[in-house]
């Protein structure tokens, strides 16, 4: 597929059966198995399962190890053994298992899911998940434990350390392309991107074909860079634009979400969750223009160019600005 820049802003365009054996254990062994799910200081003798403050999963790219930190960084994600009260249960050692809660990439997870733990905190050091997604969530069990769900958190398709400027990153799937340019990025940053892993849509007679294009800025403590301005472009493949029963490139919009409001094509503008994050929706106007023809930066975002290339592939370029998301 060829591709074709545009301007963006940051913007965001996832039980133990006991069997018949266990009651026909001797009373002793029956209860020494059985100790570890009680807790002292609570008031029914029971404990809870809680994620670290400093072991909640962060963002970090598909496939790579999901730390405590940005870009898998810092300490391994951790859960704790808790008391009624609150407390770290130290003497336990129990058999601790953790899986995808929300699963907005439907991406699998690898690594050892199931640890002891040790002086009540059980350590996973090799998690990692398969696609990219907006709002994935662990959860943490234990047999005869209450469980834990851990805060959300975003698996990008890559994380690029961006080392000169500008810096430039790309992302695909079997139907969508994109690639973003920008120049916002200091050499100790890193540019994200990533295709699908967000559910929205736009209000009107839209609908979505390609999957959803996202890409942002980020510190080294994973902290978003605001007012990062991109150069980018979204590539819907030709089976899909024959599949969509819109052939011509003049008709493909771009539905846009973001964090901040935006002026929207009249009649298109809503609201949409992602990742548990409220952002704004709707179609995107086209640019105006100067004189010269330049684009005008007050008229982000906005769609900049459509076209067709060679291989039947739709192109579309726009500028924008805030947390976006696009799609076609």
């Amino acid at each position: 597929m060829r591709k074709t820049l545009f301007t963006v802003g940051r913007t965001v365009l996832g039980v133990l059966a006991a069997g018949v054996l266990v009651a026909a254990m001797p009373a002793a062994r029956a209860a020494a198995s059985m100790s570890w799910r009680t807790c002292a200081g609570s008031d029914d003798g029971s404990c809870s399962l809680r994620f670290t403050s400093d072991g909640q999963p962060a963002d970090t790219a598909a496939g790579q190890v999901i730390h405590a930190g940005f870009g898998s960084q810092g300490d391994p994600v951790e859960i704790e053994v808790v008391n009624g009260s609150g407390h770290v249960v130290t003497g336990s050692t129990v058999i601790v298992t953790v899986a995808i809660g929300s699963n907005p990439g439907s991406g699998s997870l690898s690594g050892m899911v199931t640890m002891h733990a040790k002086g009540g905190v059980a350590s996973f050091s090799s998690l990692s998940i398969s696609k990219p997604g907006i709002g994935y969530t662990l959860t943490a069990s234990s047999p005869g434990i209450r469980s834990a769900t851990s805060a959300g958190f975003t698996i990008w398709g890559s994380l690029l350390h961006c080392s000169t400027t500008p810096c430039s990153a790309s992302s695909s799937s079997a139907t969508t392309a994109g690639t973003v340019t920008t120049s916002s990025a200091a050499q100790s940053q890193f540019l994200a991107v990533g295709i699908g892993g967000a559910s929205y849509t736009c209000r009107g007679t839209y609908r979505p074909v390609s999957e959803p294009f996202v890409f942002d800025v980020f510190s080294p403590a994973g902290v978003a860079q605001p007012g990062a301005q991109f150069a980018a472009s979204l590539e819907i493949s030709k089976s899909a634009v024959e599949a969509s029963g819109h052939p011509g490139a003049a008709s493909w919009q771009i539905c846009y979400a973001a964090k901040t409001s935006f002026t929207a094509v009249t009649g298109t503008s809503g609201t949409a969750m992602i990742g548990g994050v409220r952002f704004f929706t709707g179609l995107l106007p086209d640019c105006s223009r100067d004189d010269d023809g330049e684009d005008r930066a007050q008229g982000a975002p906005c769609v900049r160019a459509r076209h067709k290339d060679n291989a039947g592939d739709v192109v579309v370029a726009f500028l924008a600005s805030g947390d976006p998301v696009g799609r076609g």
